[in-house]
């Protein structure tokens, strides 16, 4: 089990959508996956986003993990 996994505590989905037609591209539930958001936050059939959509949600958003760190860092600066 990789580290990820763990911390996720789900395994990995196939990291791309297999295309005859344009090739292969990223899944958006790996790209989900890996910014460590939970199952269907962005790709959830019920939010009505195409593939195109959930990647470019994806793309603009923000690690989760990294967004903690930064009001971290910033917090303990300001609060001098």
């Amino acid at each position: 089990m990789t580290y990820w996994t763990q911390i996720t505590g789900r395994p990995a989905p196939a990291p791309a959508l297999l295309d005859e037609a344009t090739g292969p591209r990223p899944a958006p539930v790996f790209v989900e996956w890996l910014m460590g958001l939970p199952s269907g936050w962005v790709t959830d059939a019920r939010h009505g986003l195409t593939t195109n959509q959930q990647l470019a949600a994806l793309g603009n958003g923000v690690l989760p993990r990294q967004a903690i760190a930064a009001l971290e860092t910033a917090r303990n600066a300001f609060s001098l």
